[in-house]
């Protein structure tokens, strides 16, 4: 399958010229432990957002999978992480998770270093030590993510796939931090000193409670400002209710032949499409 298109070769270029480790995208295929790395950063990445990216993959998921993923979503909306929001900032990630398994302190990974990072992405589930304290891990929001990737349907990321996922997560990254310095950025030196951060934080964490407060006006029936175990359910049932009803209008859009599913051709529209929103900073919170 020829994956390039005009779009991707316009990213591509533009990945050459302005990210710093976007060799990947212009000498040819990555070092193994860049890419894994680069991965793992994508995955917290998702994780540290409260939006629906990638929301549209429901399309491929089984009932199973929908239903952890609205239970996700669910909890996500009403119980945020524990550390301090911030602004979007891929190389800080890629370091992140460089300094968790480079346990000999040489700047690089080894063989077993790259195997327990490799380990622990396959057990997203799990908390992987990557992952920052008091941040919620979204598993089927990376999850999302990957399918749109999976051009082949083959349901792994080929080393050309996985390379198009992460390069597309650090332009997600840059476009998302460039719209916070245009935003919070008062005094125009292209940076966000400590004042403007907090800021952000502070913006980021106001937006998050007005939707909890949305959430607890509709599902806090008894009115004591908590989701209890029936209210709880009951969002948890209404986002899975949502989800099914999404799948049933992209099937409707993308099924050509009315089977019920989505062939490998039937799906590619889609997964390029959720691509460019991603690429785009689309569905970020």
């Amino acid at each position: 399958m020829n994956r390039t298109t005009p779009y991707r070769r316009l990213l591509t270029a533009a990945l050459c010229f302005t990210l710093p480790l976007a060799t990947v995208a212009c000498n040819g295929s990555p070092e193994e432990a860049e890419l894994v790395v680069g991965e793992a950063a994508s995955f917290l990445s998702a994780s540290e957002e409260t939006g629906d990216i990638g929301s549209d993959a429901v399309v491929d998921a089984s009932s199973d999978t929908l239903t952890s993923m609205s239970t996700e979503d669910a909890d996500t909306a009403t119980e945020p992480t524990t550390g301090s929001p911030g602004i979007c900032d891929f190389s800080a990630r890629r370091q992140e998770v460089l300094e968790k398994y480079d346990a000999n302190q040489d700047g690089k990974l080894d063989r077993a270093e790259l195997r327990e990072l490799k380990a622990d992405l396959a057990e997203q589930g799990r908390a992987p030590r990557f992952a920052r304290q008091g941040m919620r891990i979204r598993q089927w929001a990376f999850w999302r993510v990957r399918w749109a990737f999976d051009e082949n349907g083959d349901k792994t990321l080929s080393t050309e796939e996985r390379t198009a996922l992460v390069d597309a997560m650090e332009a997600r990254c840059q476009r998302l931090h460039q719209q916070a310095l245009e935003k919070y950025d008062t005094n125009k030196d292209g940076t966000l000193d400590e004042s403007e951060r907090q800021a952000a934080a502070q913006a980021i964490r106001a937006a998050w409670e007005q939707k909890r407060q949305e959430l607890l006006a509709q599902y806090d029936t008894n009115g004591n400002g908590t989701l209890e175990l029936t209210e709880r359910s009951q969002l948890r049932e209404d986002r899975l209710a949502a989800a099914r009803a999404r799948r049933q209008e992209l099937l409707a859009q993308y099924d050509t032949n009315k089977d019920g599913h989505l062939s490998t051709e039937e799906a590619l529209p889609l997964r390029q499409e959720i691509q460019r929103r991603i690429i785009e900073g689309q569905g970020a919170n």
